[in-house]
C-alpha cells in the first residue's frame, strides 16, 4: 500500500459534560502497554527533532502562546524521560512561514515526503481551518499522517499535517475549547500515538483512559472546553515506547 493509500486521520471531538480540575502524574520512564492496548500506536518518525510551523499571522500571539506551550510540554516530558526534544519549534519561537508557506489538507499531505536521509526539508503545518471543514461538527481538530513501512517495529511518517477547526470553534456564537488542550493531544497523533481507547471500546475505559490527554473527546462546561494539559502515565508510557 502507497503512502497515499495509507493516509491516516485522527481527531479529536466534543464531548459534552462537566469539566474536571486538571491531574498531574509524575514523570515515567518505562515503556508499558496494556494488553488492550496493544494496536494504539499509528508509527514515529525516523529522524528527531520534528519540526513545526505555523502561518504567519494566522494565530494572534495568545493563540501561538498556547500552542508553544503544547509543544514545551511533550518535550519537557521527552527531555525527563528520554533526554532529548521531540518537537523543533524554530527560534522565533514557532517556526511561523511567510511567504512560500503552502497550505496542505489531508487530501494532499501525502503528496510530498518531508523526511530525507539527512533531516527534514520542510515542516509540519500547523494551522486554523476556518471554512469549507468537512470533518464533522463535533470534530474539533484533526491530524492527518502518512505512514509508510520501513520493516522496523513501527512504520515510519513520511509527512503530516494538523488542523484545527475555527469554523464551529473559538469564533463568537460557538463553543470555546481549550486551544492548548487541543494541540497537546494532536501533537500526541504527530508523535505517532492513537487515542487511549476507540469506539465502542471507551464505553467501558478505564478511569486512567478517559483521564489521558489521548482520549478521544474532550469535555465542556457550558461554553468553555475541559482543560487537560497534563501528560497522564498511560499517555508518558505509550509515548516511551516510541522513542
Amino acid at each position: 500500500m502507497n503512502q497515499f493509500q495509507n493516509n491516516l486521520k485522527l481527531a479529536l471531538v466534543l464531548m459534552l459534560g462537566l469539566a474536571c480540575a486538571p491531574k498531574v502524574s509524575p514523570i515515567s520512564t518505562e515503556c508499558v502497554v496494556n494488553e488492550d492496548q496493544s494496536t494504539t500506536f499509528k508509527g514515529r518518525w525516523a529522524k528527531q527533532p520534528v519540526p513545526l510551523a505555523v502561518e504567519v499571522n494566522d494565530f494572534n500571539d495568545d493563540e501561538l502562546g498556547e500552542i508553544l506551550a503544547a509543544i514545551n510540554k511533550w518535550n519537557e516530558f521527552y527531555n525527563q524521560s528520554k533526554g532529548f526534544k521531540l518537537y523543533l519549534s524554530g527560534s522565533n519561537p514557532l517556526g511561523v512561514t511567510g511567504t512560500g508557506f503552502t497550505r496542505v489538507s489531508k487530501a494532499n499531505v501525502c503528496s510530498q515526503a518531508i523526511v530525507t536521509p539527512s533531516g527534514f526539508s520542510n515542516s509540519i503545518k500547523i494551522y486554523k481551518n476556518r471554512s469549507g471543514w468537512t470533518y464533522g461538527s463535533q470534530v474539533m481538530a484533526l491530524t492527518s499522517l502518512c505512514p509508510v513501512n520501513r520493516g522496523g517495529q513501527f512504520r515510519e511518517f513520511t509527512a503530516a499535517v494538523m488542523e484545527v477547526n475555527y469554523q464551529h470553534y473559538f469564533v463568537a456564537g460557538t463553543p470555546k475549547p481549550d486551544l492548548q488542550s487541543i494541540v497537546i493531544h494532536e501533537l500526541g497523533h504527530i508523535l505517532g500515538l492513537d487515542h487511549s481507547c476507540n469506539g465502542s471500546d471507551c464505553e467501558a475505559a478505564p478511569d486512567e483512559y478517559v483521564e489521558a490527554v489521548m482520549y478521544p473527546a474532550l469535555g465542556f462546561d457550558g461554553i468553555n472546553g475541559r482543560v487537560k494539559r497534563n501528560l497522564m502515565t498511560n499517555d508518558q508510557q505509550r509515548a516511551n515506547c516510541l522513542y
